[in-house]
């Protein structure tokens, strides 16, 4: 069995939701508050084992529970025994596999087959109902209920961030639903109970023998007689022998003990046993107090087990967890602030190759993790905005902002359309020393991708040396040729080739700083040879003490530009 289809209308964020998950992993990805856990927990209701769970206004969208709440999930793929009319054969609707539509009936004749539509409603008077979906001839009937027997079997079995309730037998738990027969336990531990009591007994008559013999007279003296005589032993009320009172121990150690990680993990394998009988599985932030390695691990765990039915939801924030994740296995949430609408896009963008969108998943998840992407040429751009932007009043990654490598030109346009055409707000930052196709002109136009370029034809280092202004040309080239930069002596050498005379320092060359041409040479030495393209931190530098001070002057036509982009990604990453 696995969910076809999920609905989910007025559910705390989420104001209306549609959603075709596939078999097997279904990973959901995207910026904060875009209703990603939301639709784990909405799957835990509508499958709920025990329909006790209780709602309060928060639980509605906005907070408004005038208009309800509903959580409808489309199970296909049905065992033998739920066809049967004496199970849910008069119960079941049907799916049109050509249209992707919900039918009121099956009919597997005419490529309609049949599902069972599981459904939760809450209404204004924060009553839940959950039933079966029947409609026939437009007309729903809500009468119809999953037995609990069926309930445990769809109920999911989720890993949270904490395990503890997991490791011990209590009603719920993972450990209570492993075994051939778990109904028993509870006779079991009456019995541990009563085993007991009478080893206590037997130890106690000799240790607290000498106390009762003393309070056995006074009580007797009150008229209270005994049949046996007093002694003492284990009070069936105070002392718990319940299933939650046994847990899982490693020696003398409780496993709820161990560290984050190893107790998630231990969760996992108990719930993913056979004879847990779980089909569905939930994990928020997966890679919670794993290491990359131990996430790749329960990916892997987890996808075994729903290899041949069954499916795992998982979320997560870890761009490390994506490189262990396969290409159609993921999904990013996006959510309208306005009506909360929340759309889970495939990965698989048109028209980018399914090539090409693997290896932006893997290469570049962070930015599908963010709300607004700025798509560099290279690693140099890239180190630069960083640096700039962490001196800033508002860093903009506090705002959602990435800013991803593309790669080179002409990669770093299909980088920017694919973000774009999965519905980020996205924006290319690049040189000039290579003319743009048509072509990428226009796709960038028709998705409002804005396009910022160094003009003249420059390169980024020719722009950094000849568009800033004098004094900051001066300290560029100060930090490019210092100590924690590039080779000061090979740099000056370089240099006395192109303007026919020896440099004894760096101090000697900042003349040619004062005019554009000039700066334009050692520009394009700094490009020729690397300067700059190699040292990240350097570059990160350049744009925490350099860009930082001529953003503060604001004169200079790489001043300028960078003044667009940060307005771009400012009002862009507040809208």
């Amino acid at each position: 069995m696995y969910i076809k289809q999920l609905r989910i209308e007025r559910f705390r964020g989420i104001g209306y939701l549609k959603w075709a998950p596939k078999r097997g992993v279904n990973c959901l990805i995207g910026a904060g508050d875009s209703g990603k856990t939301t639709i784990l927990d909405a799957i835990d209701l509508v499958f709920a084992e025990r329909h006790t769970a209780t709602f309060g206004d928060l639980d509605f969208y906005k907070g408004d529970p005038s208009k309800g709440l509903r959580i409808i999930a489309v199970v296909a793929d049905l065992p033998r025994e739920f066809l049967s009319d004496d199970r849910y054969g008069l119960t079941l609707s049907g799916w049109e596999e050509a249209t992707g539509k919900w039918k009121e009936e099956p009919n597997e004749a005419a490529g309609i087959t049949p599902v069972l539509t599981v459904a939760l409603e809450v209404d204004s008077a924060l009553e839940p109902n959950w039933h079966i979906l029947v409609r026939r001839n437009g007309g729903n009937d809500k009468t119809k209920r999953i037995p609990f027997d069926d309930r445990k079997l769809l109920s999911p079995a989720r890993l949270g961030v904490y395990a503890d309730r997991h490791l011990s037998w209590g009603r719920g738990s993972a450990l209570q639903r492993v075994g051939s027969h778990p109904e028993q336990l509870p006779s079991t531990l009456n019995e541990l109970a009563r085993k007991a009591r009478q080893a206590f007994g037997e130890e106690g008559a000799k240790e607290f023998k000498e106390l009762t013999d003393i309070v056995e007279p006074e009580i007797k003296k009150l008229g209270v007689l005994f049949d046996v005589g007093p002694s003492a032993n284990l009070d069936h009320a105070q002392i718990s022998m319940g299933a939650s009172g046994v847990a899982l121990h490693d020696g003398d150690i409780p496993v709820r003990c161990m560290g984050t990680g190893s107790s998630r993990l231990a969760v996992a394998a108990l719930q993913a046993t056979n004879s847990a009988s779980r089909l569905f599985f939930l994990v928020d932030e997966l890679e919670y107090g794993l290491e990359p390695h131990r996430s790749s691990l329960l990916i892997s765990h987890l996808r075994s087990r729903v290899k041949t039915s069954g499916q795992v939801f998982v979320t997560t924030h870890s761009s490390s967890v994506l490189r262990d994740l396969r290409f159609d296995e993921v999904f990013v949430c996006r959510r309208n602030r306005a009506d909360g609408v929340v759309n889970a896009f495939t990965c698989n963008g048109e028209p980018t190759s399914s090539k090409n969108a693997r290896r932006f998943v893997r290469d570049r998840g962070e930015a599908f993790l963010a709300k607004t992407v700025l798509v560099c040429e290279g690693q140099t751009e890239v180190a630069l905005m960083k640096g700039l932007s962490s001196t800033l009043p508002i860093d903009f990654h506090s705002l959602g902002v990435v800013f991803v490598d593309g790669g080179g030109d002409p990669s770093v346009f299909d980088v920017a359309l694919y973000f774009a055409r999965l519905g980020y707000r996205t924006a290319v930052l690049t040189d000039s020393d290579k003319p743009t196709a048509p072509a990428t002109i226009k796709a960038l136009r028709d998705l409002q991708v804005p396009h910022f370029a160094w003009g003249g034809g420059n390169c980024t280092e020719v722009e950094l040396f000849s568009g800033l202004p004098i004094a900051q040309r001066r300290d560029l080239f100060r930090l490019v040729l210092s100590d924690d930069g590039y080779d000061a002596a090979a740099g000056l050498g370089q240099l006395g080739s192109v303007f026919k005379t020896t440099f004894s320092d760096v101090d000697s060359v900042t003349a040619h700083l004062n005019n554009d041409e000039p700066a334009k040479k050692i520009g394009l030495q700094a490009n020729c040879h690397r300067w700059m393209k190699d040292h990240y931190d350097l570059c990160y530098a350049i744009g925490e003490q350099i860009l930082s001070e001529a953003l503060a002057s604001g004169t200079g036509s790489c001043v300028a530009l960078l003044q667009r982009v940060n307005k771009w990604i400012d009002d862009d990453a507040r809208s």
